[in-house]
């Protein structure tokens, strides 16, 4: 009762309320929803039924005004179609886009910090530590996604889930390669009674060299996505620019030329 009356009630109501809608939803797109929800981090603390009711409230808030504009006597005849049509589109796609582009945006953060905290576990296993001690320390140390997930899989293996479990439901839960290549070398080595110490420096140094490949390949692409630029806004301001006195030059000297006559 201490807690203010929105809290105890409006938002209890209407968080029922979004999720009986949400609910609705077929339960293959409701567990795809709630994958996709973990591979972004949970958003916002969506989950699986607040996202589904979020897209049919755009979906229909994108209808209505598309109707509207097709409608709108303000808007030319030529625009009504293809801005009612975006507009539509936008409503329908938009929260599923932020989605895709929230997970590529974790995933990347994930990739930046892989290749460091892999080296600070290295550090703390051969220090002597365990590998549940050296991800305590990491978790200590470092801040981010990847760590979260971390914090989560040391508090899934202390209320009695084996590691290889934790690790397994940590790298479904991510999707992301890189994090299902650690986790799959640390189950071989697991197996295998190979040294996770160098288990982990093999990994640290597969996935630099994964880095500079990938960042060689974003440099020799940046040629063919210059050239459409280059072609279409770049050359012909420059055209303008040299061109363009020598033009106005000639067109004074045959007008002259012209007026002689």
């Amino acid at each position: 009762m201490a807690l203010p009356f929105h809290q105890r009630v409006l938002q209890p109501l209407a968080g029922r309320f979004v999720n009986s809608i949400g609910a609705m939803a077929p339960a293959e797109a409701l567990e795809s929803a709630r994958a996709e929800l973990e591979k972004a981090g949970n958003p916002m603390g969506l989950n699986a039924q607040s996202f589904m009711t979020l897209r049919v409230f755009t979906a229909v808030g994108g209808l209505g005004v598309a109707f509207w504009l097709f409608n709108n006597p303000a808007v030319s005849d030529n625009m009504r179609l293809p801005l009612a049509g975006f507009v539509a589109i936008v409503g329908l796609l938009a929260p599923h886009y932020i989605l895709q582009k929230s997970i590529q945006g974790r995933h990347g953060q994930i990739r930046r910090a892989l290749p460091d905290v892999i080296d600070l576990l290295v550090v703390s296993v051969e220090a002597g530590a365990g590998l549940d001690g050296a991800l305590t320390e990491v978790v200590r140390r470092k801040e981010g996604p990847l760590v979260d997930e971390f914090r989560r899989l040391l508090g899934e293996v202390r209320v009695g889930k084996t590691r290889k479990r934790a690790w397994q439901d940590m790298a479904d839960r991510v999707g992301e390669d890189n994090l299902n290549a650690l986790v799959a070398s640390l189950t071989q080595a697991e197996q295998l009674g190979v040294s996770i110490a160098k288990a982990l420096r093999t990994q640290s140094d597969s996935l630099r060299t994964r880095r500079s490949l990938q960042i060689k390949e974003v440099a020799a692409a940046l040629p063919v996505k210059m050239l459409f630029p280059l072609i279409f806004f770049i050359f012909p301001a420059l055209f303008v620019i040299l061109l363009g006195p020598g033009l106005l030059s000639i067109t004074d000297v045959l007008g002259a030329l012209g007026g002689g006559q």
